[in-house]
C-alpha cells in the first residue's frame, strides 16, 4: 500500500488543498509566535548581559544575539514571505484567475513543510542552549 502524501497524485488518499491551506496558515501563526519568543529572548539576554563580566560570558551573549538576528531578521522573514506567496498562489487557483499546476504547488508545499520542521527542531535546540546559558546568570 502506498503512503499518504501531499506530493504524489498517484496515492490512494491525498491531502486536500483546504488542508494544505490550513497547514500554511498554521505555519504563519507559528512564525508569528517564534518572532514574539525571540523578542522575549532578546530582552532576557539584555537583562543577563548586565550581570556578565567574563569574556566567555560576553561571547555567549553575542552568540545568542547573533542567532536571534539571523532567525528573526532573515529566516523567519523569508519563511513568512514565501508562505504568503504560496497562499496567494492557492488563492488564485481557487478563484480561477490564473493557470495552476497543482502538483508543483504540492511539491513546493512539501519543501516549506520540511523547512519549517527543520527550523522548529533547530529553534528548540537554541532555546535549550539559551536556557542553560542564562540560568547560570539569573
Amino acid at each position: 500500500m502506498k503512503s499518504l502524501s501531499p506530493v504524489n497524485t498517484n496515492y490512494l488518499l491525498e491531502v486536500s488543498l483546504a488542508d494544505l491551506h490550513r497547514e500554511s496558515r498554521s505555519w504563519l501563526s507559528d512564525i508569528n509566535f517564534w518572532s514574539v519568543e525571540m523578542d522575549f529572548y532578546q530582552r532576557l539576554l539584555e537583562r543577563v548581559a548586565g550581570r556578565i563580566t567574563s569574556v566567555e560570558g560576553k561571547k555567549g551573549i553575542d552568540h545568542f544575539q547573533n542567532l536571534i538576528l539571523y532567525f528573526k531578521g532573515e529566516l523567519l522573514d523569508q519563511f513568512e514571505h514565501d508562505i504568503r506567496e504560496h497562499e496567494r498562489y492557492l488563492e488564485r487557483l481557487l478563484q480561477n484567475k490564473s493557470p495552476f499546476n497543482e502538483q508543483l504547488y504540492r511539491e513546493v508545499h512539501k519543501k516549506y513543510e520540511y523547512q519549517i520542521k527543520a527550523f522548529n527542531y533547530d529553534f528548540k535546540q537554541y532555546r535549550k542552549d539559551l536556557y542553560k546559558f542564562t540560568e547560570r546568570y539569573l
